[in-house]
């Protein structure tokens, strides 16, 4: 752990820094101690210079030992003499900078002096103003008294004149008074017979409304009835509708049908008349194509039967709609008549 220093540590350190011909300073003090902080070194260090001017007056403070050469004691004179000199340097510094600051301490109060006188200046030249304005106001507050004193004999004047009205509106509420009562009793009279009136129309308002609500009641019976109309007919005819699309594809099919049976039919006459033809040619098969045309014919009139019997179907559906839609039997007569003239006819 260091040790702390004294006064004769620093001294020591500068006295040796001085003749090594160094200035001393905190830094180096503390380097050529070797400890120390720069608090306690600046501390001593400032009493070492202040005491450096009288040791200098002492020629024996820094002489070397009679002992010593001669060489040496020119060297130390030497170092003595520089660090003088740089004491010096160090004094003079810091007096330039004290005057420095002091002199712009005295220019700032000068600059601060000015401004107050200024500002004193304007202050009065304010006062002055005010002063003036007061008694401009003065002036004002005179001629309002005046004036103020000739609109208090105009108001008496006006008071006079209010008095000598108000005692012919006195005299003229009288004879209102009298007026007022007779048109009251007039208007009372007019009331009651407004109210008369007002109960007789009023009476009849009731019977009207009276006949206006059975009237809307009635009509709205109607409405509802014919609403209802409406939506049972619309019913029929989309349930007409309906039925008349599927008897059209009913009819359609049995077309088909009838022009594929009219094809087998046209097929099997041909097929008849060749095993005619055959019959004819060979004898000794005349038994068994008899046989077969006799099937044949058989299949023919199975055919014709079931061609008439698709005819039949076609046209009593289309009776059994015209009776369900009255209003569409001139339409649905057309279609029934148009199957009967596309349809072909066979002869056994």
């Amino acid at each position: 752990m260091p040790r702390g220093i004294n006064e004769n540590d620093v001294w020591t350190a500068c006295d040796a820094l001085l003749l090594a011909g160094a200035r001393p300073t905190i830094e180096r003090v503390r380097q050529k101690i070797g400890s120390g902080s720069p608090n306690t070194v600046s501390l001593h260090l400032d009493s070492w210079f202040k005491g450096l001017g009288g040791r200098i007056k002492d020629p024996a403070a820094f002489s070397a030992p009679p002992e010593l050469p001669d060489p040496i004691q020119q060297a130390a004179k030497h170092f003595w003499e520089v660090a003088l000199a740089e004491t010096r340097r160090d004094f003079d510094l810091r007096l330039e900078k004290g005057l420095t600051a002091a002199v712009m301490s005295v220019e700032s109060e000068r600059q601060n002096a000015e401004q107050a006188s200024v500002k004193a200046i304007e202050a009065a030249n304010r006062v002055s103003q005010l002063e003036d304005q007061l008694a401009d106001r003065g002036g004002r507050l005179d001629q309002s008294l005046q004036e103020l004193s000739a609109e208090q004999a105009r108001i008496d004047e006006v008071r006079l004149a209010l008095a000598m009205a108000h005692e012919r509106l006195d005299r003229q509420d009288e004879r209102s008074l009298s007026e007022q009562t007779e048109l009251h009793r007039q208007l009372v009279a007019a009331v009651d017979r407004a109210d008369a009136a007002d109960r007789r129309v009023a009476m009849e308002l009731e019977r009207e409304r009276t006949s206006r609500a059975k009237a809307e009641r009635h009509a709205e019976a109607l409405q509802k009835s014919a609403d209802a109309l409406r939506d049972k007919n619309a019913t029929a005819q989309e349930q007409t509708r309906r039925q008349l699309d599927s008897t059209r594809e009913s009819e359609a099919n049995l077309r088909t049908q009838h022009a594929i049976l009219a094809a087998e039919l046209t097929l099997e006459k041909n097929r008849t008349g060749d095993l005619l033809a055959i019959a004819e040619t060979s004898s000794a098969d005349v038994s068994t194509v008899r046989a077969q045309v006799a099937s044949l014919q058989a299949s023919f009139d199975r055919l014709a039967a079931l061609v008439k019997t698709g005819s039949g179907g076609a046209t009593h559906a289309q009776e059994h709609v015209v009776k369900q839609t009255p209003r569409r039997a001139a339409k649905a007569k057309v279609s029934r008549a148009a199957p009967k003239s596309t349809v072909p006819r066979f002869d056994r």
